[in-house]
């Protein structure tokens, strides 16, 4: 009885380990912590894009992937509302229906790229009959609720794109409350649902409120039962957080919270009376390097599909037409999606290669050891042997071909054994 439910334990703990978590402001992945480093990419508006067609959507994405990013943030809609529908009834539905968006998410994670699902109906909007009634309906849909369980261990959702209003209100004390009495209720009813993946919450305002999102934050947290919650804003503070000086208070209220908070849109200008009108030439260099030193993560708006064509990373979803602002965002020597200065989007999971194209295998066994654990790897690397508390223990490095680790001082019980390319969880006996 006593080893059956000692199995059972193992059962359960390899399930919640394998699936995506938050830990303060970190996003968990297979154990490690992630920083989200990436693009938004809203494909669903290329008319060039057949999204029933494998072949059509894996070249763009292929694409998108060499930029060297590990998050996609992609944009969808709500059945009946994108032009797809208007030119053919039930289009945006089918693509679910007959899992062509499953095999999107399926491709994306394996192009080592996380996917964050967002609703882009209501942007910038306040009407909370539309986000109780279409945007979280939509979610808990039986069809939805499946795609998302299937894609559990890789996936984040964002709930609603940019949704609410707050400053704008001229009653921000008043908007609050209703802002997180909506999420909070909306929180319930997914989790009840069995959704069970983080859920990214954008600031009111266009997403640019970050402080007005921060005075709820933490009872919209406490009131997940998972407290699997991202709070996200976009970055287009011409007017919110035009100084140095008030980027660094926003950001510094961000990281003083505790909660994991990321930047869901960052870019080069910002809409103002026209598209794209307002300059952020300037500014959003300094954000990236501030963001690296908090180890903030953030996404670049947008790979293509903009209004503004200086706001695309490429000029048509080929990475061979970088954009200057797209050659920044991938190549910048200090916070370039490649860089290798720490400020580089580290892969998501598996080590990509996107430069060397070399894919690092490794075999770490025996599950259960003793005085030895064994590792094979086609690479030389690291690894870090942590017990259950989050203690470093044991590192050191790996060559090319089988390394022994030597392991008769670690007590039984279970560690965790890292390395760069992904967290084994073995139990000594």
């Amino acid at each position: 009885m006593k080893k059956n439910i000692y199995l059972l334990f193992l059962l359960m703990y390899s399930f919640a380990f394998s699936q995506m978590g938050v830990s303060r402001k970190y996003i968990t992945k297979n154990g490690s912590n992630v920083i989200l480093r990436g693009i938004n990419y809203p494909f669903i508006d290329d008319g060039n894009i057949n999204l029933a067609s494998p072949s059509s959507y894996q070249y763009y994405l292929n694409e998108a992937s060499k930029t060297g990013a590990n998050a996609m943030r992609i944009a969808w809609y709500l059945p009946g509302t994108h032009w797809r529908d208007i030119q053919t009834a039930g289009t945006v539905q089918g693509y679910i229906n007959n899992g062509h968006l499953g095999n999107i998410l399926t491709y994306v994670e394996s192009k080592n790229m996380i996917p964050i699902l967002e609703i882009h109906n209501g942007a910038c909007g306040n009407d909370w009959s539309l986000f109780n009634n279409s945007i979280v309906p939509f979610w808990k849909s039986t069809q939805m609720v499946s795609i998302i369980q299937a894609h559990q261990n890789n996936l984040i959702i964002n709930l609603a794109n940019e949704f609410g209003n707050a400053r704008w209100t001229g009653n921000v004390t008043t908007a609050m409350t209703t802002f997180k009495t909506n999420y909070k209720n909306a929180i319930t009813q997914l989790r009840n649902a069995g959704i069970n993946v983080p859920i990214m919450i954008d600031a009111p305002d266009c997403g640019t409120s970050s402080s007005e999102l921060l005075s709820v934050a933490q009872e919209i947290y406490n009131h997940d039962p998972l407290h699997k919650i991202i709070f996200s804003a976009h970055a287009y503070w011409s007017d919110y957080a035009p100084t140095t000086a008030n980027m660094e208070t926003k950001l510094t209220e961000m990281t003083n919270s505790g909660l994991c908070w990321f930047l869901g849109e960052i870019a080069n200008n910002q809409d103002g009376n026209s598209c794209g009108s307002i300059d952020l030439s300037s500014y959003y260099p300094t954000l990236l390097t501030k963001l690296c030193q908090r180890e903030i993560g953030w996404l670049a708006w947008a790979y293509d599909q903009d209004c503004s064509s200086t706001r695309e990373l490429t000029t048509n979803g080929v990475f061979a037409n970088l954009t200057v602002y797209g050659n920044d965002i991938v190549y910048n020597p200090n916070y370039g999606l490649k860089s290798t200065s720490g400020c580089g989007a580290s892969p998501s999971g598996t080590l990509s290669g996107s430069e060397t194209n070399i894919e690092i295998k490794e075999k770490v066994y025996p599950t259960f050891f003793k005085e030895h654990i064994y590792i094979e790897t086609n690479n030389e690397s690291s690894f870090q042997i942590f017990g259950m508390d989050g203690k470093l223990l044991i590192k050191g490095v790996l060559n090319k071909g089988k390394n022994e680790i030597f392991t008769a001082n670690l007590l039984k019980g279970i560690y965790l054994f890292k390395t760069k390319t992904g967290t084994y969880k073995l139990i000594k006996n």
